[in-house]
């Protein structure tokens, strides 16, 4: 069940991946140098298929078992390359909102966002996924929110209506992929996810559930959730938000140590009555797993491949 060394997604998703494009296809990668960019890359790896990368700054992406290179973003460059399948993960994340300033923040997003509608239109186009985020419309539909207190829930929601009102829909099929909790391989920054942060701390010897409060989740393989909404794609237009066995973290920190063998003490403040229920119905998820006739990991698996990757990654 381990992922070994080298191998970043699962082969399962990378035959998906395989599955959904044609050997004409064009594959432009936006936000290519981010965690969901990374794993893009790795499952494209071996695909035969022409792609072009963008990242803020021109740069060598590293991707597991292959590296790219990506480019800084040019219109005339992505024009001429002519893509057929744009999959878009670019978008200022919102850590980021305090240190810019929410007038910055805003900007650089819709920026963003308008570069994508603008490379929508050409007419090589042929299929979108774009990467939106749970947050677009949970507790609340995004456009409802104070931009100023919560603007990356606003402006991803505004992204997903602007992106499905600016295509074509009998010439660009569009998916909105909607992670709201995944799990993978090529995780930047670990310890700021709670999924391998708890993994870390087991493996350490001690585990403290921070949260005071329930907090439910479901976890996805970011690997999955990319080759089923590719594999989507060919299918039709359709928004799909990522699932999974739904779990507390109280728990979730108790299969782990399960899973991985070892006996770390577990400990937790007193929870409140509060709970936090950041998860889909995942019933999207279902129907588009099951229409590409896929079996995603499970979470023991997911638990598995995470811990391999911190180890040989030598994470701590």
């Amino acid at each position: 069940m381990t992922a070994p060394a080298g191998a970043p997604v699962r082969a399962a998703a990378r035959a998906l991946v395989r599955e959904s494009l044609h050997a004409d296809d064009r594959v432009l990668v936006t936000g290519a140098g981010g965690w969901f960019g990374s794993t893009v890359a790795a499952l494209l790896n071996g695909s035969g298929v022409a792609t072009h990368y963008v990242t803020q700054r021109p740069r060598v992406v590293e991707a597991g078992d292959s590296s790219v290179t990506a480019h800084a973003w040019d219109a005339a460059a992505i024009a001429d390359f002519a893509p057929t399948v744009v999959i878009d993960n670019a978008f200022v994340l919102r850590e980021y909102a305090a240190e810019v300033g929410i007038q910055r923040y805003v900007y650089k997003n819709t920026h963003l966002t308008q570069l994508l509608l603008a490379t929508t239109q050409l007419a090589s186009v042929r299929r979108v996924i774009s990467v939106s985020s749970g947050a677009a419309v949970h507790p609340t539909d995004g456009t409802l929110a104070d931009v100023a207190a919560h603007p990356y829930e606003y402006l991803k929601r505004q992204a997903e209506l602007a992106l499905t009102a600016a295509v074509d829909p009998d010439r660009v099929n569009v998916v909105i992929a909607r992670p709201w909790s995944l799990s993978g391989s090529l995780i930047q920054r670990p310890r700021r996810y709670a999924f391998a942060d708890l993994i870390l701390q087991a493996r350490a010897g001690a585990v403290e559930v921070r949260a005071d409060h329930e907090v439910w989740r479901r976890y996805a393989g970011v690997d999955d959730f990319f080759a089923v909404c590719l594999a989507a794609s060919l299918r039709g237009s359709a928004t799909i938000d990522s699932g999974g066995e739904l779990l507390e973290l109280g728990p979730l920190a108790h299969r782990i140590a399960q899973v991985l063998g070892v006996s770390p003490s577990i400990v937790r403040a007193e929870t409140s009555g509060a709970v936090d229920d950041y998860y889909s119905d995942e019933v999207s998820w279902r129907q588009a797993c099951a229409a590409a006739d896929y079996e995603p990991a499970d979470l023991d698996e997911q638990i598995c491949t995470v811990d391999a990757y911190l180890a040989a990654t030598g994470a701590a």
